[in-house]
């Protein structure tokens, strides 16, 4: 593996933690607005509002998998085209609404991004690559404060009791990485930002469990992809 690769990634990583942020602080407008308000039931999700914040990792990807191929590493091309090119042609299917077998990719998708995740976090701390794997603990757990206030959704919280999938305690403790690492760029924006998420995160998910929604899957499956496994299983037990 190509450590240039890798850190191209980590020197584009504080724009990305800073455009994260930036969806993080409206989110919590959102949540504070609908808590003024008085409102309890589900905002509508939206796949652009939900993917959006995104973008710039789904970007980034795509350019180490062209660095990748000029650097001739063709290994790290492979890792960066799932969520690379890879997403891009998924997007663009769904946007185009194109029938698409999900039912049976469910499965092999699933698989296939977990696996994805854990390599690329092992190569960028291998490489003491630290800001992309907080970049990527940023960007899903502020997607599941927004589930978790916004839909009553627990998401990943709720898949960890059902498949067992223990790596998905890299999400939250991830974000204590700058506290470990004193040359974290924004270092302690980095971190007040990942007690906040923390914080926000846990208060979600107690009022699920106290509302007894936590859990409830989302209704539907294919509107988001997020939640294609479910595709996989049999229907949930009214």
């Amino acid at each position: 593996m190509d450590p240039a690769v890798y850190q191209l990634f980590a020197r584009a990583a504080p724009l990305i933690i800073v455009w994260l942020i930036g969806f993080l602080t409206l989110s919590l407008v959102a949540i504070a607005r609908r808590a003024l308000q008085g409102r309890t039931g589900r905002q509508r999700d939206s796949m652009i509002g939900g993917e959006l914040p995104g973008l710039p990792l789904v970007l980034m990807h795509s350019v180490c998998f062209v660095y990748s191929c000029l650097r001739q590493d063709w290994l790290s091309a492979l890792l960066f085209a799932w969520w690379g090119p890879g997403f891009v042609v998924v997007a663009i299917l769904v946007l185009a609404r194109r029938r698409v077998p999900w039912k049976r990719l469910a499965r092999a998708t699933s698989i296939t991004c977990k696996l994805n995740y854990l390599v690329l976090a092992g190569l960028f701390l291998h490489f003491r690559c630290l800001a992309p794997v907080y970049a990527y603990s940023l960007w899903i757990m502020h997607d599941q404060v927004r589930l978790a206030w916004l839909q009553g959704n627990a998401d990943r919280s709720r898949r960890l009791f059902e498949d067992g999938w223990l790596p998905r305690l890299c999400y939250p403790l991830f974000l204590g990485l700058p506290v470990l690492a004193p040359s974290f760029p924004l270092r302690w924006l980095c971190a007040a930002v990942a007690v906040v998420v923390w914080t926000m995160w846990l208060w979600g998910l107690a009022r699920l469990v106290r509302d007894g929604r936590f859990r409830t899957r989302p209704e539907s499956y294919t509107d988001n992809l997020r939640d294609i496994v479910y595709l996989a299983l049999p229907p949930a037990a009214p």
